[in-house]
């Protein structure tokens, strides 16, 4: 791996001392360290933790703001956060874009693989930018009530979900004045040259165990992309290993919460 200098992660740290897993989780594009924390806050997964670590991801939530952006880049920022706080015993587990900074790590730091992955909603394979980040730049923000903005992100995403969580980076500034403008509180800019890129496709020979938890309406993983998975974790067992919960879309967590943690505390009872 080219030298490249990492971040100190921002993120929300739950002590359970129960278990002996520390989980690492990281979130998706758009999305912040509090995405998962009531998940992960569920009898049925805390159980098996000593500790989770819920990550904002650079230039997302409360973490650092950088010019470049990628997921070797991230990789980085996240060996560097398991070194930092001397973790043992990691299971990550990876929404979307979360998901495949658990490749880029795999791929690249194969002599300090985690014990576990669980990735939620998202392949190894090639796949494209999506366009609704600039859409979401040319969104005037000033001197508009939040229903209006929150209408206009719609218009964009058309999922409910998708508004609801990109409606959570939103800052407001001049509280005290008559109008109140909002500002993104992530770095939109230098998100919205990362996800023009288009994304790399990922291989490892991870021989680890693994969890793929997807939506059954899932536009971004099918049942067909099964196989694509063996690039990355060439032992796993498709039949076994890859879940399809019914009547979800790529925000299963969200979606079909009880199923999502039924599916996760299964797999973590094996360490």
């Amino acid at each position: 791996m080219r030298n490249l200098q990492p971040i100190q992660n921002v993120f929300l740290r739950q002590d359970y001392n129960v278990g002996k897993i520390n989980l690492v989780v990281l979130h998706g594009l758009l999305g912040s360290k509090t995405n998962f924390k009531n998940l992960v806050n569920s009898t049925q997964i805390s159980k098996y933790l000593k500790s989770a670590y819920l990550l904002d991801v650079r230039n997302h939530g409360d973490s650092p703001k950088t010019q470049t952006m990628s997921y070797e880049e991230m990789a980085c920022d996240l060996k560097h956060f398991i070194v930092n706080h001397n973790l043992k015993n990691v299971v990550f587990m990876g929404h979307s874009m979360g998901g495949r900074i658990i490749f880029s790590y795999l791929e690249n730091f194969p002599n300090d693989w985690p014990l576990g992955n669980v990735i939620v909603d998202v392949g190894p394979g090639k796949s494209d930018g999506k366009n609704y980040i600039k859409k979401l730049q040319e969104i005037d923000l000033k001197n508009k009530n939040l229903k209006d903005i929150e209408q206009n992100i719609y218009e964009v995403v058309k999922n409910k979900v998708m508004t609801q969580l990109i409606i959570t980076n939103l800052t407001s500034t001049n509280k005290d004045g008559i109008n109140i403008n909002y500002d993104w509180r992530l770095n939109i800019d230098s998100i919205s040259q990362f996800s023009n890129q288009g994304h790399k496709e990922f291989r490892s020979n991870y021989n680890g165990p693994v969890c793929v938890i997807c939506g059954e309406k899932s536009e971004y993983v099918n049942y067909n992309d099964r196989n694509r998975f063996l690039q990355i974790f060439p032992k796993i067992d498709i039949d076994k290993d890859i879940h399809f919960i019914a009547g979800a879309g790529h925000w299963v967590q969200v979606e079909k919460p009880r199923e999502f943690i039924n599916l996760t505390s299964q797999y973590l009872s094996q360490f």
